[in-house]
């Protein structure tokens, strides 16, 4: 027996199938899941999350997160200035930091890294404050950057 039939008779013919999804997922022109596109978009152009302000974010310290963020309502109207986005990946170990209302701070579970309301370490083991996002408010929709 050869090393091609060993191999085939091995994976069952996975190989092959393993390589045409492999050339799939890298096309160009691929609409699938993980194939094509540009998986480093230009910064600003991509909505991490989008609010509606008529029935979310309506009082002050009220927070939504999605996507990798966490935005927060800091001041009344709805003007960009009127909120707080940051990543909510934690820049210790990576765990997912929430809002605490009450305290007016951000908490990860995993360690206890604790954040200011602008996002700076207030406690550790996080050396470095929460990654700032950009908000932006048309009408009574808001849109993290």
């Amino acid at each position: 027996m050869d090393r091609k039939e060993f191999l085939n008779q091995l994976t069952g013919g996975l190989t092959v199938t393993c390589v045409a999804c492999m050339m799939e997922a890298c096309s160009k022109d691929s609409t699938t899941p993980g194939g094509g596109g540009n998986p480093n978009p230009p910064p600003g152009n991509t909505a991490l999350l989008t609010v509606n302000l008529n029935n979310q974010l309506l009082s002050i310290n009220d927070s939504e997160a999605g996507n990798g963020v966490i935005v927060v309502r800091i001041a009344a109207g709805n003007i960009a200035s009127s909120f707080s986005a940051f990543s909510s990946v934690c820049p210790h170990a990576g765990g997912t930091v929430a809002f605490r209302p009450q305290t007016l701070s951000f908490n990860c579970p995993v360690h206890n890294s604790n954040f200011s309301i602008s996002g700076a370490v207030t406690s550790g083991p996080a050396a470095t404050g929460l990654a700032k996002k950009t908000v932006e408010v048309n009408g009574t929709t808001l849109t993290v950057k």
